[in-house]
């Protein structure tokens, strides 16, 4: 983006291609893998295991029930949940974690949204080897052999 306006930034964001939308959706990657340590963060992928660090599903202090959290007007909800993404929603820049769900009024369980920025990647999906390797050539400048 070139301009410095914070509108413009902001309408820039809106109309990006989803191409470009998903490149956006990134989250910071902590694992103890040598062969990932000098990389920072990556895209989200459904498969990737994470853990919520922000919102109702993120507090380790707070462990209650799983009927109650703050969407309910309750005390907060589960702590720390560590999960695999279930979805990603690239028009919106939401993901969907595995276990995050609320009761609707009719008594459903509907997933709830998680902005990618309140993750942290613990284990990247190791059903596509490429996507690793390519990772770890990017950071470590192409010899990885």
């Amino acid at each position: 983006m070139k301009s410095k306006k914070a509108g413009k930034q902001r309408i820039s964001q809106r109309d990006a291609s989803i191409h470009t939308r998903r490149k956006r959706m990134r989250a910071r990657l902590v694992t103890d893998d040598p062969d990932l340590k000098h990389v920072r963060s990556v895209t989200l992928r459904v498969g990737d295991e994470v853990e919520v660090t922000r919102g109702d599903f993120s507090h380790p202090n707070s462990v209650k029930a799983d009927t109650r959290g703050k969407r309910l007007g309750q005390p907060r909800g589960r702590a720390g949940v560590k999960a695999k993404v279930a979805s990603v929603d690239t028009k919106n820049g939401l993901i969907f974690v595995d276990g995050l769900t609320q009761s609707t009024a009719d008594g459903k369980e509907e997933a709830v949204p998680v902005n990618p920025s309140n993750v942290i990647v613990t284990k990247l999906y190791e059903g596509d080897p490429i996507r690793i390797k390519r990772i770890v050539d990017r950071t470590s400048g192409g010899d990885s052999e």
